[in-house]
């Protein structure tokens, strides 16, 4: 059981870890929200490190500063999965050709203009969470439920290579208990660090978790890696964004429900 904990931290991050991988990758999905519940923790106190010195008075440059730290400790993994998907867009609906595009490890102007646009969107909406003091919940929220639509995806949809890859090592193996299981311990840390509100924002996550997982289904009849990467920097984006657009108005519903009941 640890072994998979041990898989997971390596394969989602750059966080040295002792231990033995587990022989079935698989078994380190239910342990992908966990990871990022241990980024976020890392995230948040490098947070309240800055807000010690600078007092909240520069979100401009602690925006730039979790981006950067959150890169570093993911090793870009995700960010380059989003921009080998972003270059095999050029290929117009050729399945073939995109997965070809996409095992090539050299990025293309696509992809670098993706990644510019997605970073740009990242800092732009960290700005907006440290000015509304939402900016921990947040990377928490948005951390769980976007590891957690990796392992919606691996269980979900089939791999999309033939000749196979790095991907299928977790996903061929992928069963409906680890979804389950990765379910579950999302929820409970959810409804621990935020409450009901966490979890509204994490159901909320699934119009994109389910988008993505439509989108590669119909367009290349399953998943890889790199989608996984690409899946899961879409849900972490968006879901930041729900909470910056919709918390005030979701924490006015809920009491006002609460105080009727």
């Amino acid at each position: 059981m640890i072994n998979g904990f041990v898989s997971a931290v390596r394969t989602l991050t750059r966080i040295p870890i002792a231990g033995k991988d587990t022989k079935d990758f698989a078994k380190s999905l239910p342990w992908f929200p966990v990871v990022g519940f241990l980024l976020a923790s890392i995230l948040s106190g490098i947070i309240l490190t800055i807000d010690y010195f600078v007092n909240g008075d520069w979100n401009q440059a602690t925006a730039l500063l979790i981006l950067l730290s959150g890169t570093l400790l993911t090793g870009a993994l995700h960010l380059d999965g989003f921009a080998d998907w972003a270059d095999s867009l050029g290929a117009k609906g050729n399945k073939k050709k995109m997965l070809e595009i996409m095992k090539d490890s050299n990025s293309g102007a696509f992809g670098i203009v993706a990644i510019v646009l997605l970073l740009l969107a990242k800092w732009i909406v960290l700005i907006k969470l440290l000015e509304q003091n939402l900016i921990i919940i947040s990377l928490f929220i948005a951390f769980i439920s976007s590891r957690f639509a990796m392992v919606y995806f691996s269980v979900t949809l089939s791999y999309a290579r033939i000749e196979g890859g790095t991907g299928e090592h977790f996903i061929k193996n992928a069963k409906t208990g680890h979804l389950i299981y990765a379910f579950v311990i999302s929820t409970l840390l959810l409804y621990l660090i935020g409450n009901i509100y966490a979890i509204v924002f994490f159901i909320l996550s699934f119009i994109v978790i389910l988008f993505w997982a439509f989108w590669c289904n119909k367009n290349l009849n399953g998943i890889t890696g790199d989608l996984l990467g690409a899946g899961s920097e879409f849900v972490e984006v968006f879901t930041m964004y729900f909470i910056a657009l919709f918390y005030n108005d979701i924490f006015s519903l809920t009491n006002h429900i609460f105080q009727i009941l």
